[in-house]
């Protein structure tokens, strides 16, 4: 941890192994007392909880060691067990009050946790969705632009992209609602891009955020339908061939593709 400012730990290490669980409890701990603020996406996935533990019964004690936690409402549920009475609205709209009381609960579970966001996703079709987010800070309760989403390529890593565009925003002079407003346009942008990394620089995001602040006015929410184009890729990287192994043979080092 030494030279270290932020330690980020994803639902995904915790579920793989026993041993895994231990590490990112470890790190957290390391962490947490050399003063490195620490960022948890509970991000539940059933397949991988196979070891014998539940979600509940580790994601908690790892909880109590971040001060921002991401999320959506399925892995506050499924991941620490926190849910909320008042039932879901299916109507194609975001229920700010609901979000509100979830993300109150789950900081009132955790009080160490300083931030809590939640990403909201309304899937109206395979390739048309909308997207919008939460953040509590303790002091206020903020919702970002809702964008509706047409003409999705990847909608894989969306979560991430939020996580590291929070990230981002806090580790930089944002103000908060700033900050919802980046992370969520950078999420938004990598609908558009294939692949699970987000390729979008800054610069574009500014950009959508500006655009998404014109077309709302002064509403706290709007609907801004965009068309995304594919974003541009990286040249691809080719792999050097790998010569027949026979049994018996020793295999030598392999040539670095990059």
């Amino acid at each position: 941890m030494q030279g270290a400012a932020w330690l980020h730990i994803t639902g995904i290490t915790p579920a793989l192994s026993p041993n895994t669980a231990e590490i990112a409890l470890a790190a957290m701990t390391a962490a947490r007392k050399r003063g490195v603020t620490v960022s948890c996406d509970y991000n539940y996935r059933k397949n991988l909880w196979k070891y014998g533990r539940k979600a509940p019964e580790v994601m908690p004690e790892l909880v109590r060691l971040a001060d921002v936690g991401i999320a959506n409402e399925e892995d506050c549920q499924l991941a620490l067990g926190i849910d909320i009475e008042q039932p879901a609205v299916h109507a194609g709209q975001v229920d700010a009050a609901r979000y509100q009381l979830l993300c109150e609960k789950v900081l009132s579970t955790f009080p160490n946790l300083k931030y809590q966001a939640i990403t909201l996703r309304e899937s109206f079709s395979a390739n048309r969705n909308a997207w919008s987010a939460c953040l509590h800070n303790r002091r206020a309760f903020m919702l970002a632009t809702r964008y509706e989403v047409t003409d999705i390529v990847d909608r894989v890593g969306a979560g991430d992209a939020f996580a590291s565009g929070l990230i981002y925003g806090l580790r930089t002079e944002m103000s908060d609602s700033e900050v919802l407003e980046f992370a969520t346009a950078a999420s938004c942008l990598k609908h558009s891009i294939p692949g699970d990394m987000n390729f979008c620089s800054v610069e574009e995001v500014k950009q959508l955020v500006a655009g998404a602040a014109r077309a709302g006015s002064s509403a706290k929410t709007c609907t801004l339908r965009i068309q995304l184009p594919a974003a541009a890729l990286p040249a691809a990287i080719e792999l050097p061939r790998v010569p027949p192994y026979n049994e018996g043979e020793t295999l030598g080092a392999m040539p670095s593709p990059l």
